[in-house]
C-alpha cells in the first residue's frame, strides 16, 4: 500500500496541497477498505517567527542594559520565558503570529474481537519540511536562542549590581551577537523552500498494511497522519489532546512516529524533544534496540532535539518512539539504496518486539494474580 497525494507540489504546513493531501489520502485508506475521517484544527506554523522576536527582544535588551539595567534585565527574563514556553503547547508568542487551517487524517484500528489492550498509533506528517541545511547549527536552535537571551539577561544583572568593564562588556557582546544571527536564521527557516517528501507517509502506510495481514496479538493498529507536522507536530499534538479529553491514558496507546525516509541511512531515535533531546519511551526503546538486532545491528540510533512527532508526543507525557534516516556520515556507505525498505522493515520488527514484550507482561499479571 502506497500513496498517491493528487499533485507532485510540495505541500507546506496549512497549505491548500496540504488539504488536498489529506482528502486523498483519506479516500485511498477507505478505498484499502480501512475507515479514515478528516479532523480539522487550527494551527500556529510559524514557530520560526515567535523565535526570531525573542531574539530581537534579547538585543534589545542587551542595548538597553547599557544605560538602563534593570529594564534590560526585565526584557532579557521576559524574552527567555517566552522563547521556552513558546516550544511548548501554550505557545503564547506564536498565537500573536496568526494561526492556519489544517486538518489530520484519521484511521482507527480494523475491528478486532476481542480488542487488543493497547493501540499502536503509526503516526506521520502530511505536509513537507523546508530543505535547509542544519548539520553546521546547534542541536536546538530554541535551547540556544534562550541560553544566549539568558547570557544578556545575566549581564544585565551584574551592570545592575555595579558590575561592569571591558570583561562584561565582551562576554555581552558574544551573545548579542549571536542573537542578530539567530534572527536571519529563523527567518531563513521560515521561508526556505518546501521539498516534497511522501515517503514517512509511505512507509507508514505499508508498515499498517503488513500489521494488517498478520496483525499482533496485543497491539491494534491505528494510523494519524499529522497536518503542520513541520510546526512542531502540531496535528499530532492536536490529536492527542482531543483523545485525552475523551479519556484516551498514555497506558492505552504506543506511538510509532515515522519520519522521512527518502535518502541517507535507516536510524531511529532514542532521545528527541523540542527545546532539549530527553530519552524516548524506554519499553519502546527496548522494541528497537531488539529491532535492529533483528535485522541489522548496524543501523544506529539518533539523539538530538529534532521536534519529531515522538519528541513533541513524548514531551506531553505519551509513549513514544520515532524511526526514519539520518544523514551519512562522511565517508559512510550503506548496503542498499532502497532505505525507505530498511526504515518499514525496522518499524514492523519494533512493532513485533514490542508485541511480544507486552505478551510477556499480561502473562506476568496474569499469573501474579
Amino acid at each position: 500500500m502506497s500513496s498517491t497525494l493528487v499533485t507532485e507540489e510540495a505541500r507546506p504546513a496549512c497549505s491548500e496541497a496540504e488539504r488536498l493531501a489529506a482528502e486523498a489520502l483519506a479516500e485511498q485508506l477507505r478505498a484499502d477498505d480501512r475507515s479514515a475521517t478528516i479532523q480539522p484544527f487550527w494551527a500556529y506554523p510559524r514557530w520560526w517567527l515567535a523565535q526570531a522576536i525573542c531574539s530581537a527582544l534579547g538585543v534589545l535588551a542587551s542595548v538597553l542594559s547599557v544605560g538602563a539595567p534593570l529594564i534590560g534585565l526585565i526584557v532579557a527574563v521576559v524574552a527567555v520565558v517566552l522563547s521556552l514556553i513558546d516550544g511548548t503547547r501554550l505557545a503564547p508568542l506564536r498565537r500573536l503570529t496568526g494561526s492556519r487551517a489544517s486538518q489530520n487524517v484519521i484511521s482507527p484500528p480494523l475491528v478486532a474481537n476481542p480488542k487488543p489492550p493497547v493501540t499502536l498509533i503509526l503516526s506521520a506528517s502530511l505536509d513537507d519540511r523546508p530543505a535547509v541545511p542544519h548539520r553546521f547549527l546547534p542541536a536546538s536552535l530554541i535551547a540556544t536562542n534562550a541560553a544566549c537571551i539568558a547570557l544578556v539577561a545575566a549581564c544585565a544583572a551584574l551592570r545592575l549590581v555595579d558590575i561592569s568593564g571591558l570583561p562584561i562588556s565582551i562576554a555581552q557582546m558574544v551573545p548579542t551577537l549571536l542573537l542578530l544571527a539567530a534572527i536571519l536564521v529563523f527567518l531563513q527557516r521560515g521561508t526556505a523552500k518546501v521539498v516534497r517528501d511522501q515517503s514517512a507517509i509511505d512507509a507508514a502506510l505499508e508498515i499498517a498494511a503488513q500489521l494488517d495481514a498478520d496483525p499482533p496479538q496485543h497491539l491494534a493498529v491505528a494510523l494519524v497522519f499529522g497536518g503542520a507536522g513541520s510546526a512542531q507536530g502540531a496535528g499530532l499534538r492536536y490529536w492527542l489532546r482531543s483523545r485525552r479529553k475523551r479519556g484516551m491514558k498514555p497506558a492505552d496507546i504506543a506511538i510509532l512516529n515515522i519520519e522521512p525516509c527518502s535518502t541517507g541511512a535507516a536510524s531511529w531515535w532514542q532521545r528527541d524533544g523540542v527545546v532539549i533531546a530527553t530519552g524516548l519511551h524506554p519499553q519502546l526503546r527496548r522494541a528497537a534496540k531488539a529491532a535492529v538486532q533483528e535485522i541489522d545491528s548496524s543501523i544506529k540510533p539518533r539523539g538530538g532535539a529534532d521536534a519529531t512527532g515522538a519528541g513533541v508526543a513524548r514531551g506531553d507525557g505519551w509513549p513514544a518512539i520515532a524511526i526514519g534516516s539520518r544523514q551519512l556520515e562522511s565517508g559512510e556507505e550503506i548496503a542498499t539504496d532502497n532505505v525507505a525498505s530498511v526504515v518499514v522493515n525496522l518499524g514492523e520488527q519494533l512493532v513485533r518486539q514490542l508485541d511480544i514484550e507486552l505478551g510477556v507482561e499480561l502473562d506476568r499479571s496474569a499469573d501474579s494474580g
